[in-house]
């Protein structure tokens, strides 16, 4: 059983003053196999302190050096990916085909991004007498998830780095392995002493790090009822925050769309990491005349979706990560049908053991009902009817959250116009790949400021004026 009990600062680790301690559990077994020491405030101190002492050196530092340190991270954290998705399937059931697949693809994808970045930035700029400079923001405290760790982790880290910025990181108990894997790669880089450091903490930890005199600015990716917490502990002191929250995406078929290609690409994005991302197309939207077509298909293409234990590589489908979330989405799940939809396919696995649940579809499902409007984050898809463009487009907007969604259309044109009809930070259109070069972030309960690329790095970066500068 693995044992994370040091925190990292000051270019060290450090072991976790004697405290509490949270056991992670295999969500496919359900036995324990790790165990993480939670720090306590003076850890945490002493983390933000390393963090001020390494921003007054780093906010220095050229745009060279800045580059040479991310390159230097990507070279030492490519070789540990095989590692990384051994622990994510252990850690929180996610398959090692999507460790190999996505989790690592995205954040070595992402460091290349940050790195293009620091180029495309118009760092100062002549306006009238006055010199416009973009400086580093300070001490940024970050909280990342468990679902997608190293990418949101580095989401984060690479963008404060490219900006002069310091960083603390309070990465999910619930998957602790990939995180520490991420520090032994910092570590092994040189970064400079106390531009990157990490915590370890719960609920507890993240509210006294997010409240620290000592932090000045805040990044947070997790649920909407906790970046709303968030919110509102940082009011008192007026600390900037970046908040990528939680999404309800709906997928939108037109009446020309092809569905032989577009119901796999929506299963996939409705199923894959068993529903666990921000970005799952959880609606499913089709013109009513084209439903039972839809359903079959749908049916057809999560029938290869096969729950396994997440080390096989022939698994295609893990547990959800934690007992507290394969409990809420049966609930979800018991409440849609209570509610009038019909469970057309998956429901409760009847398996004994494991954090289990079978790709879900539901039908006859109504725009009042909670599985139309909230985030299940889980292998759950809800289909929908519409007769209309203008109905479909009030179907898709109507949950309040505005993280992602998809359009399918013939007619390129025609998606290009319905998807800016769409109230969500980014929009896929006919299955177009991911493109993490562009702006991520969401609208409304979904929250707000953007990551990735150059648009990261800005983020993490303050307007100073100087009037009269020679």
């Amino acid at each position: 059983m693995n044992i994370y009990d040091h925190f990292y600062a000051d270019g060290r680790f450090i072991s976790v003053a004697e405290g509490r301690r949270h056991v992670v559990v295999n969500p496919a077994s359900e036995t324990a196999c790790a165990e993480v020491a939670l720090c306590g405030r003076g850890d945490v101190d002493a983390a933000i302190k390393s963090a001020r002492r390494g921003f007054e050196a780093w906010r220095h530092s050229r745009l060279d050096e800045r580059e040479a340190a991310l390159r230097r991270l990507k070279a030492a954290l490519e070789p540990r990916a095989d590692e990384i998705a051994a622990l994510l399937a252990v850690e929180m059931g996610c398959p090692v085909w999507l460790g190999g697949l996505m989790q690592m693809s995205m954040p070595l994808k992402g460091l290349d991004f940050a790195i293009e970045g620091l180029s495309q930035i118009t760092w100062e700029e002549r306006v009238g007498n006055g010199l416009v400079e973009r400086v580093p923001g300070g001490v940024v405290a970050a909280i990342t998830p468990w679902n997608f760790p190293v990418h949101q982790i580095v989401a984060k880290v690479a963008a404060a780095v490219a900006a002069g910025c310091s960083i603390v990181v309070k990465p999910s108990e619930v998957a602790p392995g990939a995180a520490w894997a991420f520090m032994q790669a910092v570590h092994e880089a040189g970064l400079a002493a106390g531009v990157v450091n990490l915590v370890w903490g719960d609920a507890d930890v993240g509210e006294y790090l997010v409240t620290h005199a000592g932090v000045d600015r805040i990044s947070f990716t997790g649920s909407t009822a906790v970046g709303q917490r968030i919110m509102a502990s940082a009011a008192a002191r007026l600390t900037p925050v970046t908040l990528e929250l939680g999404g309800k995406s709906a997928a939108v078929l037109l009446d020309d769309a092809d569905l032989a290609a577009a119901i796999p690409a929506a299963a996939r994005m409705g199923l894959a990491n068993s529903g666990q991302a921000c970005v799952s197309q959880s609606l499913l939207l089709v013109p009513r005349p084209l439903r039972d077509e839809a359903i079959a298909r749908f049916q057809q293409a999560a029938a290869g979706w096969v729950l396994g234990d997440p080390l096989d590589p022939a698994t295609r489908l893990g547990p959800v990560a934690t007992a507290a979330q394969h409990a809420h989405v049966n609930a979800m799940i018991a409440r849609a049908q209570e509610q009038g939809a019909m469970c057309v396919m998956g429901g409760p696995t009847g398996l004994s053991r494991g954090y289990f649940v079978a790709p879900t579809l539901f039908s006859n499902v109504s725009p009042d009902m909670e599985i139309a409007r909230r985030e299940v984050f889980g292998p759950v898809v809800a289909l929908m009817t519409y007769e209309n463009e203008h109905e479909a487009a009030d179907l898709a907007n109507a949950s309040g959250y505005g993280l992602s969604g998809a359009v399918w259309s013939g007619d390129p044109a025609r998606a290009v116009s319905f998807a800016r009809r769409l109230k969500t930070g980014q929009v896929v259109i006919n299955g177009a790949a991911q493109n993490l070069a562009t702006p991520f972030g969401g609208w409304g309960l979904s929250g707000f400021g953007r990551e990735n690329g150059r648009f990261g790095i800005e983020d993490m970066l303050s307007f100073r004026s100087l009037h009269g500068a020679a």
